[in-house]
């Protein structure tokens, strides 16, 4: 802790990322140029990826800022506890339960005067990886044929990671398309959980939550038009609830009920886009 600046770090890569002017820095420019190395990964927020001193690896820096309405006002000014203390804290228990996801490897928290604080996160990038939405419009410039074998194999290997996260009582609270990164290992390709910003852990979680932390995912499909059938989702279904008797046997009923789920979502679309 250094005046009102709490970092936790990894040992593995606390020399590194302390001794690096950019590493957990808000300045990622010099005389309006980016530093050497860094680049800008872009989408709700716009996040560095920089160079690990010492090494051919990569992180990502995100910094923690509100949603929704307050986003315009409040920014990246946060109130209460540390999220970014929450979020490694859960990465590091979703790690060693063998999911993949991110390796993190510092957080930091800034205080500004009371109970707000600023934050951020960093973790290893995950190289060659597009997000699922990305990964799934690629599909579509290959063969028939191969393109419907790599997706029925990023389904059942998609559908078997979150159903292993939900074994765990991990509840994500973002599971969306574009948190879900497929690495192109060069022998294959590999499923990895990202973002798991105020998401949960419990000590397990009732089929109802599950169901309705599937059916967050499966808006984010529609909402983002991602190429996915009847077909493929009715594939994703059977994939998770494989041995769980009784869903197997009212199947169609869960989709439904999972499906319920997006009205008042839908409606906001139509008006908000």
């Amino acid at each position: 802790m250094i005046g009102k600046t709490t970092i936790l770090v990894k040992d593995k890569y606390r020399d590194q990322i302390l001794s690096q002017k950019v590493a957990l820095s808000r300045k990622i420019k010099e005389e309006g140029e980016l530093f050497p190395g860094v680049s800008l990964l872009k989408g709700r927020n716009i996040i560095p990826c920089i160079p690990i001193k010492g090494s051919n690896e990569r992180m990502l820096v995100k910094r923690y800022e509100h949603g929704g309405l307050f986003r315009k006002v409040t920014r990246d000014i946060l109130l209460g506890n540390s999220r970014p203390f929450r979020e490694l804290a859960i990465l590091e228990a979703a790690s060693q339960k063998g999911i993949p996801v991110p390796e993190v490897l510092a957080a930091r928290v800034d205080r500004i005067f009371g109970p707000f604080y600023k934050g951020e996160i960093a973790y290893k990038e995950i190289p060659d990886s597009a997000n699922l939405l990305e990964y799934l419009k690629g599909l579509n410039e290959r063969p028939l044929e191969e393109k419907m074998s790599l997706k029925r194999e990023i389904i059942n290997s998609l559908a078997q990671t979150i159903k292993k996260m939900h074994a765990s009582g991990i509840y994500h609270a973002d599971l969306n398309v574009k948190n879900v990164l497929i690495q192109n290992t060069g022998k294959g390709t590999r499923v990895y959980l990202v973002d798991f910003d105020c998401s949960k852990i419990k000590k397990n979680l009732t089929l109802r939550v599950r169901i309705k932390n599937l059916a967050r995912f499966n808006r984010s499909c529609e909402k983002w038009k991602a190429p996915l059938t009847t077909t493929d989702k009715l594939r994703f279904f059977l994939s998770y609830f494989k041995g769980n008797r009784l869903v197997e046997a009212n199947l169609r009923k869960y989709i439904r009920r999972c499906s319920h789920f997006h009205w008042g979502h839908r409606l906001y679309w139509k008006l908000f886009g």
